[in-house]
């Protein structure tokens, strides 16, 4: 007879998400499995190996927040790391940092090895058990069960994935990795399936690159950080360049030459590629009336000769490939290590969903990650920790963790999947949540730390660490409501009369770095400083945002009263007054999870409604 092994959660995939989902699973003390095709590809970043940027270094924070490794993993293995949006808004401000990508997978492998409660198994999954719509384990292609209370697919681009490099095709999961066909065919005959494109640039040789001609992209020459967790080090003073080149009309000339052996031109590939991240084909041909593209030559790492072009991605041919790069200031005599591809893979549609990652229909199985329609290794990550903390709380009967687009850019992403529909691979942006503002990167910490306390994912000396770090803001920003700006602060702004250091800062042009020269804070206290800075420069921002979330939420469960016309609604955008007639909601929540229907459609609904009584 066959021995059953009992998990409590089954993880498929051990990419960003599923590391992030296996982890929380193992440290909420649940006997957890991954299965990876290979353990030494553990958290790879096969395209651009950096972690953060607009939007997505929020999400990072919000992961450390809640006691997942993205952050820490970043940390300890950058080679460059810079804040981007330094002359915009606290709400645009985020962190990136360009990482050793061997080094990455290395620190992440030995976390998982090393964390109680968890297996590894290299192995291929081929199907799942499921019986009357409740999933019970997995099965591998040797024909071995697994049984278990839950199961996790991280399964990224590796579903029936197809490589494409000019008119040649074949079945990867990744270029050189097996793809995993007969679980993505058994899927589908449990779950809505689609198909989506992504792609990656050419690799090439560093000893082939003429770096003069570029301009150089240093890192930000002081300690920056994404985990709370990690302490003050010197690693910035040794980090490495990137650099900037352009493409030019004879490289947009070969490219447009040659679309006739391009995949995506001679429609081979039929899917849809995400628009904010196009193939270099692409912005040719979208935008004849530039004359060059910025590519950024980045390093994958201290020890490898790799380097990155961001912004080349492309299907076209090897020796087209050569041809065009070849055309670009600094590479003239480039070698390529590895060509540029596309790869079209099944994923879920994630409407099927709900907000804790659980498929409708088929009880205790969970997805997350790139299989939900998503790009991203932090889009990715996040998913995986909601997913494997839900996942974990389901087979201990605990009740569910759930994150709102109010509370988190996780939160709003998730909200997303799972009420708009996905046509291109879903990317996180900041203009995507309307409470950007409130979730920026510097509070995150703030914001969930105490729901993982809570969970059982931070211990309490992090906890602890966190609230003292919170009251020291609170009792600067009080210390600055009673202590007045000095005399080298009037001078330099042209102040008439003594006014606290509190009303400096609400004034636009004022900064911590102005009460460090004044010698009022010293430059070990302006982390603390600059958050203070912000929740000053931004409070009434910041308290009309959340009256309007405390309103919103405090309505939801009201109804609308029968033969409410939308049409008399003013204000409304004619998209959203035609989504609420043809959905017909009864209530603020459905109005609010119609797609298209937005925050400030809500708002306006709801004074709407109030006046003319038309709630109840």
């Amino acid at each position: 007879m066959e021995k059953k092994i009992l998990y409590d959660v089954i993880v498929i995939g051990a990419g960003h998400a599923g590391c992030e989902a296996a982890l929380a699973s193992a440290r909420l003390g649940c006997k957890t499995a991954i299965f990876t095709l290979n353990t030494d590809n553990t958290a790879l970043m096969p395209c651009n190996p950096a972690v953060g940027g607009p939007a997505k270094g929020q999400i990072v924070a919000e992961i450390d927040a809640l006691g997942g490794e993205m952050g820490l993993a970043a940390d300890n293995t950058f080679i460059q790391m810079k804040v981007l949006n330094r002359s915009r808004g606290p709400a645009v401000q985020c962190l990136r940092s360009q990482n050793d990508k061997w080094d990455y997978v290395r620190y992440m492998r030995n976390t998982m090895e090393n964390q109680i409660n968890l297996d590894i198994k290299q192995s291929m999954v081929s199907d799942l058990i499921i019986e009357k719509k409740q999933v019970s384990g997995i099965i591998t292609d040797t024909g071995k069960k697994y049984m278990s209370r839950t199961v996790v697919i991280a399964t990224g681009t590796f579903l029936n994935g197809i490589v494409h490099i000019g008119l040649k095709s074949f079945s990867a999961g990744r270029i050189a990795e097996f793809s995993s066909d007969n679980l993505g065919a058994n899927l589908k005959k449990h779950i809505r399936m689609g198909r989506l494109k992504t792609g990656t640039p050419p690799r090439l040789d560093k000893s082939s690159i003429d770096f003069s001609k570029m301009t150089i992209q240093p890192g930000d020459n002081e300690f920056l950080h994404f985990s709370f967790k990690t302490n003050f080090n010197e690693k910035f003073k040794n980090q490495l360049p990137c650099y900037l080149t352009n493409t030019t009309p004879l490289s947009h000339k070969i490219i447009l030459d040659n679309l006739d052996q391009s995949p995506l031109y001679q429609k081979v590939i039929k899917s849809l590629g995400p628009r904010y991240c196009p193939s270099i084909e692409d912005k040719i041909v979208r935008f004849k009336n530039k004359s060059s593209h910025q590519i950024f030559i980045e390093p994958e790492g201290r020890n490898t000769s790799e380097f990155y072009a961001q912004g080349l991605n492309t299907s076209l041919p090897e020796d087209i490939q050569e041809s065009f790069l070849q055309t670009i200031p600094g590479l003239e005599n480039v070698k390529i290590i590895k060509p540029g591809y596309a790869i079209e893979y099944d994923f879920s549609y994630p409407d099927q969903l709900r907000p804790t990652l659980e498929n409708k229909e088929i009880n205790s199985l969970f997805l997350a990650g790139q299989i939900n329609g998503t790009s991203g290794y932090e889009e990715a990550a996040g998913q995986g920790l909601v997913a494997g903390i839900n996942a974990a709380l389901k087979a201990l009967n605990k009740n569910p963790f759930i994150l709102k687009r109010e509370d988190s850019y996780i939160g709003t992403m998730i909200d997303d999947l799972i009420t708009k529909e996905i046509t291109e691979p879903y990317r996180m942006f900041t203009s995507r949540s309307e409470y950007r503002l409130l979730l920026r990167q510097d509070n995150a910490v703030f914001r969930l730390s105490e729901r993982a306390f809570s969970l059982g994912l931070l211990s309490k000396e992090h906890i602890l660490f966190i609230r003292d770090k919170k009251n020291k803001i609170d009792n600067l920003i009080d210390k600055w409501k009673k202590e007045n700006i000095n005399a080298f602060l009037l001078d330099s702004f042209n102040i008439t009369r003594k006014i606290s250091i509190h009303k400096f800062l609400k004034q636009a042009s004022t900064s911590v770095p102005d009460l460090i020269k004044a010698g009022l804070i010293s430059g070990s206290e302006a982390e603390i400083a600059n958050i203070a800075s912000i929740n000053i420069k931004y409070e009434g921002y910041l308290i009309r945002q959340q009256k309007e979330i405390d309103k919103i939420t405090k309505l939801e469960s009201k109804c609308f009263l029968p033969g409410i016309d939308f049409d008399k609604i003013p204000g409304l955008k004619k998209e959203s007054r035609e989504k609420l007639k043809l959905y017909k909601p009864k209530t603020i929540y459905e109005a609010k999870k119609i797609a298209g229907i937005n925050p400030a459609d809500i708002v306006v609904i709801i004074a709407f409604s109030q006046k003319n009584n038309l709630i109840r």
